[in-house]
């Protein structure tokens, strides 16, 4: 397995050191682990730099927020193995997915695997319990259900975890770098007919939930990128 751990953070001092250690202490031996500040000023740059002298570690500091996007452009650029998991800086995702992940990828030969959190959600009742308990998964339910409306999958849940294959992905990756990035990036992949599957994955949402960077209203931006490339990208 060759295997590229990104890493985009910003403003994360509570839980990027771990978030890191568990990319350097995952068991796979051909893998390394790049990690991208988009300009925090929360003390993350300091603890990223604790990591500096590790091996198969490469650290890109930026002075301002690029945006997502940027991040995970930069990523794929300075990426030199043959699959990109993405480690998210605030520990909401079971790491070890990846080796499922991996697994689901290489035997079907896939150029993506999506990582849902509601894939053991099997009833609509259920998606509705969910929902009351947890209506900041409304905007999750929405995007799911018009991308699979308009490019006729299943998925559950669009912007969970991920795993990609380099070499496929690299050709779709959007310009953007805004909040709509993710839901244009996953938009890109269906509409030229990618290969992709979903596993479900563990999730723990973090404590804070005020520290999240993604907010209710950025819905908005994932509507507009959605319907811009069913509507616009060839």
């Amino acid at each position: 397995m060759s295997i590229t751990f990104l890493i985009p953070v910003y403003n994360e001092s509570e839980t990027v050191r771990r978030a890191i250690q568990e990319a350097v202490n995952i068991n796979i031996s051909s893998k390394e682990i790049i990690i991208i500040d988009n300009g925090s000023n929360d003390g993350t740059k300091n603890i990223i730099k604790e990591f500096r002298n590790y091996k198969n570690v490469k650290i890109i500091l930026k002075n301002k927020n690029l945006g997502f996007g940027n991040s995970i452009r930069e990523g794929f650029v300075n990426s030199s193995k043959k699959f990109i998991y993405l480690q998210f800086g605030d520990l909401e995702y079971d790491i070890n997915s990846c080796f499922k992940m991996l697994k689901l990828i290489e035997r079907k030969n896939l150029d993506a695997v999506f990582g849902s959190r509601l894939k053991n959600v099997n009833s609509k009742f259920k998606l509705y319990k969910v929902l009351i308990k947890k209506p900041t998964y409304l905007a999750t339910v929405v995007c799911t259900f018009l991308i699979n409306f308009f490019y006729k999958k299943s998925f559950t849940d669009i912007i969970g975890a991920k795993l990609y294959r380099k070499d496929t992905i690299n050709k779709v990756i959007p310009l953007i770098s805004g909040p709509g990035f993710d839901f244009e990036f996953v938009s890109r992949i269906c509409k030229k007919k990618l290969a992709v599957d979903e596993i479900f994955v563990n999730y723990k949402p973090r404590e804070n939930f005020h520290q999240k960077k993604i907010k209710f209203y950025h819905m908005f931006n994932a509507l507009y990128a959605i319907f811009k490339v069913r509507l616009f990208y060839n």
